[in-house]
């Protein structure tokens, strides 16, 4: 060092030590690489979390089936795929199986709005469990449409007195008699009708309380197929 004190030796630079200003130089650049790391990754966080929650909204959701009601089709401990998007484009169609709120016949388990953006809020909130907590999922196949009669009689399904043809195994059985759709509603019945809790006991499931419909079968890996 110089008689003023500045600068380094040659066996400092040869010991490879910093100045003081190009220490703290490197310390500030570290803390602030760490700094704006850490901001990336909230940022990032935040992303993906509302990409999540929007995605189980309006895109797709997984449920694990509970029960035996719609055996051969769906087994206990089965993990699926709910397709929440097909309904807001168009009606649901007879021998979809489909997901929603029970009991349906409480308007609290109905979507709340009277306009997109508020029904849209509601889904939103659905998907945080801040509303609709007190629901339970279920899940069964619609056999009756809106404006139809619906009779099962003999085991077997008759719409407007034509006998339905059904092209999905069912295991036949359970409460008998005839019903009639509402507007805005269809009728549902589980594949295994003597161990089915559906439309013929509590009535109608009306489209706000329908969740979206069963489109695969993703676990286990043995029983990875399409819903039908």
């Amino acid at each position: 060092m110089d008689d003023q004190g500045r600068g380094g030796s040659a066996d400092d630079l040869e010991k490879g030590s910093l100045p003081r200003k190009t220490e703290t130089g490197v310390a500030r650049w570290w803390e602030n690489r760490i700094l704006n790391a850490l901001v990336e990754f909230m940022v990032l966080g935040i992303i993906a979390l509302i990409i999540s929650v929007l995605a189980q909204s309006f895109l797709v959701k997984a449920f694990e089936i509970p029960s035996i009601s719609m055996e051969p089709t769906l087994k206990v401990g089965d993990r699926i795929l709910v397709d929440r998007l097909t309904y807001h484009l168009r009606e649901p169609r007879r021998g979809e199986v489909i997901v929603f709120r029970f009991n349906p016949s409480d308007p609290a388990n109905r979507t709340q709005g009277s306009n997109p953006l508020s029904r849209t809020l509601d889904l939103v909130a659905e998907a945080v469990n801040v509303t609709h907590r007190e629901s339970t999922p279920f899940i069964k196949r619609i056999v009756g449409l809106p404006g139809e009669t619906v009779e099962v009689r003999g085991g077997s399904v008759y719409i407007d007195g034509e006998k339905l043809e059904e092209d999905y195994e069912v295991v036949r059985g359970g409460p008998e008699g005839t019903w009639r759709v509402g507007e805005g509603e269809v009728f549902v019945m589980g594949d295994n009708r003597p161990n089915s809790n559906d439309s013929r006991s509590w009535g109608c499931v009306p489209y706000e309380t329908i969740l979206g419909r069963a489109v695969l079968i993703w676990w286990p890996m043995s029983r990875w197929r399409a819903v039908r």
